[in-house]
C-alpha cells in the first residue's frame, strides 16, 4: 500500500508538468544547438537536415504507437490498482519496440536514398540528406527502447528521470556534433555523418540509463519476459496505439506533404522554414509538457473513474496553454531581428523569418489546444475521433491551402504558414466541443477500480 500511496502523490499536474516542460526544454535546445552548429558548418546542411527531420519525426511516431497504446493501458490499470496487468503491458511494449525499431532500420536501410530524391533538392544538400537519412533511420534502436522506457518510467509518475535522461543525451549529442562539425583537438571533420553517428550514439545511451532508473525505482519489469509476452498483450497495445498515433502520422505525413511545397519555393524558404520551426519548438514546449501531463493524468484519472474532475481540469489546462504559447511567441517576435541574423547572414532570409514568425500568434495558440486536448481525449481512451477530425483537417484545410496560398496565389511561406494555423484552430475547436460534450467517457479501457481487499489479497 505504501507503494501507492507515493503513486498517488505522484500523479499530479505539477509533479508531471515541470519536469516533462524541462525535458521538452532540452529536446528543443539540443535541436536548436544542433541546427545553429550545423547553419556555422553550411547552410545546404540547414535545408537538408529541415528536411530530414520529418522523416526522423516519422519514426518518432512509429515508435509513438507503441508508446501511447502502452502508457494509456499501465496508466489506466495502475489507476485502478492492476498492478500486475500494467507490468505486463510495459513488457509487451518493449517487445513491440524491438519488433517496430527492426522494420523501420529495415525500410531506411533499403529506401533512404529513393525518398530523399523524389524531393528534387540540389545536389549537395541532397547527399547530405540521403547520408544523415540513412544512419539515423537504419539506426534508430536506441531510439526506440529510449521512448519506451521512458514511456514507463513516465507512466509510474516518474517525470524526472526521463529529464535527467534527456540532460545527458543532450551534452553527448552536442559534444559528438562539435566534434564531427569543427574538428577539436586535430579530430578529422566528419560533417553532416558524424551528426548523425552522434545523434544515434546518444540515443543508444539513453536507453540505457532509462533501463537502469526503471531498475532503480523498483518499476516491476523483466528483460527476460518480454519474450513470454502473450500475444494479446500486444495486440491491445496496438488496437489503442495505432489510432492514437495515426493523429501524430497523418499530421507528419501532411507536414512532409507542406515541405514538398516549401522546397520548390527555394534553398531560401527552405532554410527559413528550419530556422522558424527550430525556434517554433521552444515556443510549443510548454503546451507539449502540458499535453504529456495531461494525458498521464487522464489515463490515471479515468482508472479511477475520476472523470467529472478530470473534464473540468483539462479545461483549465488549455486555457492557460494558449495563455503561455502567446506570451512566449510574444517573446520570440520581440528578439526576431537578432535571433535572424544569429541563423542567417542573408538578409532576405532574415526579413522571412520575421514574417513568418508574425503567422506564428495565430499558429501556435492554436497547436497549443490541440496538444493538451487531443493527449487528453488519447489518455481517457478516446482514439479514434482525433484521427478522424485530423485527417480531414490536415489535409482538406492545411495541406490543401498551404498549396493555394503558398505556391498558387503566390503568398510563398507566410501563405503556407497562415494554411498550418488555420488547420491547428479548426481542429482546436472541434476537440473543445468534444472535450466538453463529455463523449470520451464511455472510452474506458478499464471497467472499475479493484476494490481495496482485492488489492491487498494480490
Amino acid at each position: 500500500m505504501p507503494h501507492s500511496s507515493n503513486l498517488s502523490k505522484r500523479m499530479n499536474i505539477r509533479t508531471l508538468v515541470w519536469p516533462i516542460f524541462i525535458e521538452t526544454l532540452l529536446r528543443m535546445s539540443i535541436m536548436t544547438i544542433d541546427v545553429t552548429m550545423i547553419a556555422r558548418y553550411s547552410q545546404e546542411a540547414v535545408a537538408a537536415i529541415g528536411l530530414t527531420g520529418h522523416f526522423v519525426v516519422f519514426m518518432i511516431i512509429s515508435y509513438m504507437i507503441v508508446a501511447s497504446g502502452s502508457a494509456i493501458l499501465i496508466g489506466q490499470n495502475l489507476g485502478a490498482n492492476r498492478k500486475q496487468e500494467a507490468r505486463s503491458y510495459s513488457e509487451a511494449g518493449i517487445l513491440l519496440m524491438l519488433i517496430f525499431s527492426a522494420a523501420v532500420g529495415l525500410l531506411f536501410f533499403m529506401a533512404s536514398d529513393a525518398i530523399v530524391s523524389l524531393y528534387g533538392m540540389a545536389p549537395i544538400p541532397e547527399a547530405y540528406a540521403k547520408g544523415y537519412l540513412l544512419i539515423v533511420g537504419s539506426l534508430s534502436l536506441g531510439m526506440a527502447l529510449s521512448i519506451g522506457f521512458s514511456t514507463i518510467l513516465r507512466a509510474y509518475g516518474y517525470s524526472k528521470s526521463p529529464m535527467i535522461i534527456q540532460l545527458m543525451a543532450g551534452v553527448i549529442n552536442g559534444l559528438g556534433n562539435f566534434a564531427a562539425l569543427f574538428g577539436p583537438f586535430g579530430l578529422p571533420v566528419t560533417g553532416v555523418t558524424g551528426v548523425a553517428f552522434a545523434t544515434v550514439a546518444s540515443q543508444l545511451i539513453s536507453a540505457f540509463v532509462a533501463y537502469r532508473l526503471i531498475r532503480r525505482h523498483s518499476i516491476p519489469f523483466s528483460f527476460r519476459q518480454i519474450f513470454n509476452t502473450e500475444a494479446t498483450r500486444m495486440k491491445d497495445i496496438l488496437k489503442l496505439g495505432l489510432p492514437n498515433a495515426g493523429e501524430g502520422m497523418s499530421y507528419n505525413l501532411a507536414q512532409v506533404s507542406i515541405m514538398f511545397f516549401i522546397a520548390q519555393l527555394g534553398t531560401m524558404a527552405l532554410a527559413a522554414a528550419t530556422i522558424v520551426q527550430t525556434l517554433q519548438r521552444l515556443i510549443f514546449a510548454y503546451a507539449m509538457a502540458m499535453g504529456n501531463g495531461s494525458q498521464i493524468l487522464s489515463s490515471y484519472m479515468v482508472g479511477q473513474d475520476r472523470k467529472q474532475e478530470l473534464r473540468s481540469n483539462v479545461h483549465r489546462y488549455w486555457l492557460l496553454g494558449i495563455a503561455v504559447s502567446f506570451g512566449l511567441t510574444a517573446l520570440i517576435y520581440s528578439l526576431r531581428a537578432p535571433l535572424a541574423a544569429f541563423f542567417s547572414d542573408d538578409p532576405q532570409t532574415q526579413q522571412l523569418i520575421g514574417a513568418v514568425l508574425l503567422v506564428s500568434f495565430y499558429l501556435e495558440t492554436g497547436r497549443a489546444v490541440n496538444l493538451i486536448v487531443i493527449s487528453a481525449l488519447k489518455g481517457a481512451g478516446d482514439v479514434v475521433f482525433p484521427v478522424k477530425i485530423g485527417i480531414v483537417s490536415m489535409w482538406g484545410i492545411g495541406v490543401f491551402l498551404a498549396w493555394l496560398l503558398g505556391l498558387h496565389w503566390g503568398f510563398g511561406l507566410v501563405g503556407v504558414w497562415f494554411a498550418v494555423g488555420t488547420d491547428e484552430w479548426t481542429r482546436a475547436l472541434i476537440v473543445i466541443v468534444r472535450w466538453h460534450r463529455g463523449r470520451w467517457k464511455s472510452k474506458s479501457k478499464v471497467l472499475k477500480p479493484l476494490a481495496a481487499e482485492a488489492i491487498e489479497a494480490n
